[in-house]
């Protein structure tokens, strides 16, 4: 689990007391209201009844791929936005038994450090107010939200006939990668025995440098057959099954202490 560093541990206030309505809004609206971020989306008339007029000229939201979260269906095209209703009426009810308050998060100053620290919290203000946004029940916009749901009606993947089959890749019976390991195996079995006594010898001189190999490690070493080499290993080596040498040969322990022994008879 990730631990998030503050910004500050302190909470700005100075907006608690402030009264906020809660407004639900349809989902089309609401994307339109995001594609004009910063602009003006229309004018709230309070009165006897609370009415939403939508601004002329906005800009229709962009079609977004099904990755990103919202599918391109649930957006309005171009040609759809001009049938958007431009008046909505509020249906306002009192927040009663709940205490509501609005925590906003600003990361500005954070750069770089966005992901990875919490930016400057402060309360903006309590709900006082829970309102629902509502279209009119126009045939006009029976209209528009009829196409919606025949789009998401449609499959999004279809079947469809071809011709001539489409092949983008022929299929290989021999790879490179089995053809480079087929001609290692050839060449490890044409290489020349060495005599016994050499590659004991060559093995001894290994394993004056190096404590512990891997058998492939010899075998590329010596150039020898794997299995002529592996033969001899069984009669100066040891094969170590256990950690933290597993799968290692190491020299048996009569044949790692002759310099001791030669010594000694000196």
């Amino acid at each position: 689990m990730t631990t998030r560093k503050r910004y500050s541990n302190d909470v700005e206030c100075e907006l608690a007391k402030r009264g906020i309505w809660l407004v639900k809004v349809p989902r089309y609206l609401s994307e339109l209201w995001d594609a004009n971020e910063g602009g003006v989306v229309g004018k709230l008339q309070i009165g006897a009844q609370v009415e939403f007029h939508s601004a002329k000229g906005l800009n229709p939201p962009k079609p977004k791929d099904d990755g990103e979260g919202t599918s391109s269906t649930t957006a309005p095209m171009p040609s759809e936005a001009s049938e958007i209703p431009t008046q909505y009426s509020f249906i306002l009810n009192d927040v009663r038994g709940q205490t509501m308050s609005l925590l906003s998060e600003d990361k500005t100053g954070l750069g770089s450090e966005a992901a990875v620290k919490t930016g400057k919290l402060a309360i903006e203000g309590r709900i006082i107010k829970k309102a629902e946004c509502r279209p009119p029940a126009t045939s006009k916009y029976m209209k528009m939200k009829l196409a919606h749901i025949v789009k998401n009606t449609q499959p999004k993947k279809t079947v469809k006939m071809i011709d001539k089959a489409a092949v983008k890749f022929k299929p290989v019976s021999v790879h490179a990668e089995d053809m480079i390991r087929s001609k290692a195996k050839k060449d490890g079995a044409k290489t020349y025995r060495a005599d016994r006594d050499v590659l004991r010898q060559s093995l001894f001189k290994a394993f004056e440098k190096h404590s512990y190999y891997r058998l492939q490690d010899l075998q590329q070493l010596l150039q020898q057959p794997v299995s002529y080499v592996k033969e001899v290993l069984q009669e100066i080596a040891v094969y170590n099954t256990a950690p933290p040498h597993k799968s290692l040969w190491c020299l048996k322990p009569e044949y790692c202490n002759y310099k001791v022994n030669a010594s000694s008879e000196q």
